[in-house]
């Protein structure tokens, strides 16, 4: 049974779709882009239950023989095409975008990456090493709804003339909410609530929900050229409804970010605003049709699939390759436009060779011919399968050479061991030294107290300010930040460094008690953060006025104008400095223009 064609449904795809991109890529220009994920998890429910449900209506039955195969036929040719292809560009470009890629490849394969991710620790919302393949768990997330949901629709067709058959998917979608608000635990890794496809599925389901109201509407009785009177109301209350579900989508990605507030409502909220944004676009004669019809819009819907599969690994690519490639200030600018057009162009040449062969005459068609072929279905079998050996060639090399931890986890590791060992040198009882007078602190009067940030730069602190005393370690918090200061109390020197902005956002209360600990007759030295994740920029605005609020014993080290200056000193992540001097250069110049200002 054909499926109708809804209108309006390829713009909404392509709208979310830029909203995930701009989150990947440039996550402080829409810090709430997040939610297109829901989006399209409402799209994609809503389509799989339509053709299910209209199939049992029509009296064919399920007809999981040729369900199941569709769906893993839309979802794993295009993998096939782009896994090896990016682990072959990783391998060329940064091996370290490739530690840990066997299990992802596996986990991915049996679409279960989230579960492994999960269970591994892999934060989605930690950025400081990402997985190559970290974007599939959504992959993941829908193949596993495609196996729940044929039984939902049975389930719901046997039920349906007791009128409840709705509230099925309807109270799976409440559970689903209901998971995620009391799994969460603030302050901690959001990953498992996110990933989860039991705490994730609200948005699908309630697709399910809506393909059930369109499946069996009644048919419309028009009496003297009319429709009923509650017909006409809805037709011109439902594109209003989705006029203002789109703004308030908008907003929504525009303002807000992965903060308690997303998985207390923001997600069950986008995922009911979705509903409404679908049912008000695909309704007959809707002038929000008209909105979603743009052709560049609805292109991207379209060809959704396979530019979210490409846009995330070619952007870390590009990141990677592109400062190498051109050296100098300002490459980084055409970091998103030129992942932009590789993921196209990369999307377009899946869709051709692979993904549409597949979805029309299965995946063996891919390079196998069937009769009545023509010259162009030659030319594409052969590319498809030139191209196909090429890159999974170039994969099983990646997977072959993929290191087990990335060089700036061997580079922390040598620096860890270095600062363990010279602190087992010093000597007990040292005196404490001297109240500063605020002039340019030597190392035996500061103490240190940082994450991975500082920890890759503690070489380049304790040749600037030999005998400093300095604690990092990686993924540290500013929580952990006031345990360590708190367990040292008297042992503090005159100086306290204080590096701990980079791993999440700091409670504007948390620096009073960084003050409170160091106490006023020492100087607190706070070191802002470099990066592109959004709590970064409010961190360093808000260290910055906290030192303007407290200027005679607060203020801070400017390494994020620092790092951005001497970008080819960084690190391979563009996080880390790459072991030169450039972060105590940052701490050094800061104090020494706080003591020039007359402090």
């Amino acid at each position: 049974m054909k499926c109708r064609h809804y209108v309006g449904l390829d713009g909404i795809k392509g709208l979310a779709l830029i909203a995930i991109v701009l989150y990947h890529c440039e996550q402080s220009w829409l810090p709430g882009g997040f939610y297109g994920v829901d989006v399209f998890l409402t799209v994609s429910g809503f389509l799989a239950a339509v053709g299910l449900l209209s199939r049992l209506e029509a009296g064919e039955g399920i007809g999981l023989e040729r369900y199941w195969p569709r769906r893993f036929a839309r979802i794993y040719p295009a993998l096939v095409l782009m896994v090896p292809a990016v682990c072959a560009a990783a391998w060329w470009f940064d091996r370290d975008l490739l530690v840990n890629i066997r299990d992802q490849i596996v986990t991915v394969a049996f679409g279960c990456y989230n579960w492994y991710a999960i269970a591994s620790g892999n934060s989605y919302f930690g950025q400081m090493n990402p997985q190559l393949l970290r974007h599939l768990w959504f992959v993941s997330v829908l193949a596993q709804l495609y196996l729940v949901v044929p039984f939902v629709a049975w389930i719901m067709h046997r039920v349906r003339r007791s009128h409840c058959a709705v509230f099925i998917p309807i109270a799976l979608a409440a559970g689903s909410a209901w998971a995620m608000n009391m799994l969460y635990v603030p302050g901690a890794d959001p990953t498992r609530v996110y990933f989860g496809t039991d705490t994730h599925s609200m948005g699908f389901m309630l697709g399910v929900a809506l393909a059930w109201i369109i499946v069996h509407r009644r048919p419309v009785t028009v009496i003297a050229g009319k429709p009923p009177v509650p017909v006409r109301i809805r037709r011109v209350f439902a594109p209003v409804v989705a006029f203002a579900s789109v703004i308030a989508l908008i907003v929504m990605a525009v303002r807000c970010d992965q903060g308690e507030g997303a998985f207390r409502w923001g997600i069950p909220v986008a995922s009911v605003l979705a509903v409404l944004l679908i049912a008000g676009t695909i309704q007959t004669d809707s002038w929000m049709q008209s909105q979603f019809v743009f052709r560049p819009l609805a292109a991207i819907g379209r060809y959704s699939y396979g530019l979210y599969l490409w846009h995330w690994p070619v952007w870390l690519i590009v990141s990677s390759a592109l400062p190498r490639l051109m050296p100098g200030v300002g490459v980084t600018v055409w970091v998103l436009p030129v992942t932009v057009a590789v993921s196209i162009v990369a999307a377009a040449v899946s869709w051709n060779l692979v993904e549409r062969p597949a979805a029309d005459g299965g995946v063996s068609s891919v390079i196998v011919l069937s009769a009545g072929f023509t010259w162009k279905d030659v030319v594409r079998a052969v590319c498809a399968a030139i191209v196909l050996l090429l890159v999974v060639a170039g994969g099983v090399c990646a997977v072959r050479d993929a290191p087990e931890r990335s060089s700036v986890e061997v580079a922390l590791e040598r620096q860890a061991a270095r600062l363990e060992a010279g602190r087992g040198l010093e000597r007990a009882g040292v005196p404490a030294p001297r109240r500063p007078l605020h002039e340019m602190p030597t190392g035996d009067e500061i103490t240190a107290v940082g994450d991975s940030v500082m920890l890759a730069g503690s070489k380049g602190l304790q040749s600037m300010f030999p005998g400093i005393d300095i604690d990092a370690q990686v993924s540290r918090s500013s929580f952990a930040g006031l345990g360590i200061i708190s367990g040292k109390a008297a042992g503090l020197r005159p100086w306290v460094v204080v590096g701990l902005a980079t791993n999440g956002p700091m409670p504007p209360d948390q620096l009073d008690r960084y003050l409170e600990l160091v106490g006023p007759d020492r100087v607190l030295v706070l070191v802002n953060a470099h990066g592109d994740r959004t709590w970064i920029p409010e961190n360093n605005q808000l260290l910055a006025g906290f030192a303007r609020n407290h200027p005679d014993n607060v203020l801070v080290a400017d390494w994020d104008s620092m790092a951005t200056a001497n970008a080819d000193h960084l690190a391979a992540d563009g996080i880390h400095p790459d072991g030169s001097d450039i972060y105590a250069q940052a701490v050094r110049q800061s104090i020494r223009s706080w003591i020039d200002a007359g402090h």
